[in-house]
């Protein structure tokens, strides 16, 4: 083993993490704010279900419109693209 090995082993505040692990992670916590589609913009999607399902107009598809551009306006703030 050589020295700095020695150094590197006795010495467990150098410049190398105990767990060597930490490296593999990303950088700045993108790992702990990375999303589910599920689990965001939920009222969203409620009112936008709500709507298409429920929706007494001759085209659901056409009356719902801006609800479905709000839910897809929230999806893309999360990174998700939805067409």
């Amino acid at each position: 083993m050589s020295a700095a090995q020695q150094t590197q082993f006795a010495n467990p505040s150098s410049s190398h993490p105990n767990n060597l692990a930490a490296d593999l992670k990303p950088a700045g916590g993108e790992a702990t704010q990375k999303v589910k589609p599920c689990c965001v913009c939920k009222e969203e999607k409620s009112a936008r279900d709500e709507c298409m399902l429920f929706s007494t107009a001759a085209n659901p598809q056409e009356a719902c419109t801006s609800l479905v551009d709000k839910y897809r306006a929230c999806m893309r703030g999360y990174g998700f693209n939805i067409h």
